[in-house]
């Protein structure tokens, strides 16, 4: 207890010193909380790592081009950098463009800060079907296909640039899985490039080749039913809505065998939303371009043509489960249906990947995530053989999606950050943190830093600054929101 009572008492004097790994709405909801509900004795000195020269990881690389509003979310970690970036009781530095666990140790962090917030994101690695012809390369992750088309510097790394797929030589395309994502996906290949995408910040690369499409038909492929639908309701009234792509109507049986009584309020408009729109088109509203929502079809193989060439999808029908303790689960019938497709791209979810460094520290991360507890961070315990136990990782936390795993929308992050965040106020005022050593250095003057090959390269909040001006100087000159610069090394030498 004395020793708890001296360790926070020092800290009346010090700064907190607090590192977060991830500039994307969960890292930045967490430092919101942190700053701003601390109380008046504590100084907090925060550090954002980032290991892409920009800010703002999936708010700046997930969220479609055409939903600017959403990244109106954004503002909340210029408004950190702006008040309390150099001044007042608080501080917080970005240190961008470089990537924990390569350029600087996990391990090492523990000897510069009191608290380390993982915050860094699920989005790094796909899901896999694994049924034959996954391989073949026309089949496609939509985690790749949408860091291309929003510039994420990865796809444009040179000599390990992402090949896109060849739009301009295809006319079918099946996408598996009826998430956002997937919609999104939907929308990009479906709206008019000039008058739809070219106001956005859409990578001058995605809107070239959008324009040489020869896209016809669109597929959107689940293996449940309506009711099990995982888009929003605002997403698919944005694909009814569009302006060159009609919508061909949905098994009429499917809408029939639905039950509007017990549902919610969501589900009923999603049900009417379908029902409004579920009419033939005539001849004339045909437009450029069709698609389809399937329902009940699992894909069990992707099958080439003679030349090695994805040609088609073999689906399974499915049934659902008429049994009340398993609401909407499916199970497969003896039914098979084939489609004709160029292009498949899986939307079948993301997985979340670990930081070199974390089974040296004892930080518990399994199926795509980092075990924890209100966002304190757990360490793994084995007692026999298959009795397994768990303890608090001191000073160690996560918010995001390597928190909870790859799901929620911006919103609720935010909400999820700021619990994590409030435990961390919580444990600062108990003293459950990292002692640093008083003599510690700055991690921007250690050995540490000095040695990584990013050293001369790490981008700061002023250099951001530079990179930002010239995207929207260049962009509003191109009539678009911003040139999103796609190429990192064109980055660090514009930001510098």
């Amino acid at each position: 207890m004395q020793r708890r009572l001296f360790s926070s008492s020092i800290h009346l004097f010090k700064p907190f010193k607090v590192a977060i790994v991830g500039t994307g709405p969960a890292g930045f909801y967490t430092a919101h909380h942190l700053l701003n509900k601390s109380s008046r004795d504590k100084k907090i000195h925060l550090d954002f790592f980032e290991k892409l020269p920009a800010p703002f990881g999936l708010s700046r690389y997930g969220v479609a081009p055409d939903h600017p509003e959403v990244k109106n979310c954004e503002e909340f970690m210029t408004n950190l950098m702006s008040q309390f970036g150099s001044s007042g009781r608080h501080k917080v530095r970005f240190l961008g463009n470089v990537e924990i666990g390569k350029d600087v140790k996990l391990a090492d962090l523990e000897k510069y800060y009191n608290a380390i917030v993982l915050a860094y994101g699920a989005t790094s690695s796909d899901n896999s079907l694994q049924i034959p012809g996954e391989d073949l390369p026309g089949v496609i992750s939509a985690r790749q296909f949408v860091n291309w088309y929003n510039g994420q510097p990865d796809c444009y790394q040179k000599g390990n640039e992402y090949t896109p797929p060849p739009l301009d030589k295809i006319e079918n395309v099946t996408i598996i899985g009826n998430g956002n994502v997937a919609l999104d996906v939907a929308r990009i290949l479906l709206a008019d490039p000039k008058s739809h995408w070219k106001p956005t910040d859409i990578s001058v690369d995605a809107e070239d080749l959008l324009e040489r499409s020869t896209v016809k038909n669109v597929r959107i492929v689940a293996r449940r039913g309506i009711l099990e639908s995982a888009f929003s309701n605002k997403e698919i009234r944005e694909l009814f809505e569009l302006k060159d792509a009609k919508f061909l109507p949905v098994d009429a049986n499917l809408l029939q065998g639905v039950s509007t009584k017990k549902l919610g309020r969501v589900d009923k408009r999603r049900v009417a939303l379908l029902e409004k729109y579920n009419t033939s088109p005539s001849a004339k509203d045909q437009g450029k371009r069709t698609w389809t929502l399937d329902y009940l079809l699992s894909p069990v193989e992707f099958c080439a043509d003679a030349k090695g060439q994805l040609a088609s999808t073999k689906f399974v029908r499915n049934r659902a489960i008429d049994d009340p303790l398993l609401p909407g689960q499916v199970a497969p019938t003896d039914e098979f249906v084939s489609f004709d497709n160029q292009l498949v791209i899986l939307s079948i979810g993301y997985k979340g990947t670990p930081i070199a460094g974390f089974e040296d520290l004892g930080i518990w991360f399994e199926k795509n995530k980092l075990h924890n507890k209100g966002g304190r961070i757990l360490s793994q315990i084995s007692e026999g053989e298959n009795d397994v136990n768990s303890t608090y990782k001191k000073g160690w936390y996560t918010s995001g999606w390597i928190k909870n795993g790859p799901k929620g929308v911006i919103a609720t992050t935010m909400m999820d950050s700021f619990d994590t965040a409030e435990n961390i106020l919580e444990d600062l005022t108990n003293g459950a943190f990292i002692e640093v050593d008083e003599d510690a250095a700055d991690i921007m003057d250690s050995a540490d830093l000095a040695s990584s090959p990013v050293a001369e390269t790490i981008v700061q909040w002023n250099n951001w600054e530079k990179l930002n001006a010239y995207e929207l100087r260049k962009g509003k000159e191109m009539g678009k929101s911003r040139y999103k610069v796609c190429n990192k090394e064109e980055m660090l030498n514009i930001s510098k």
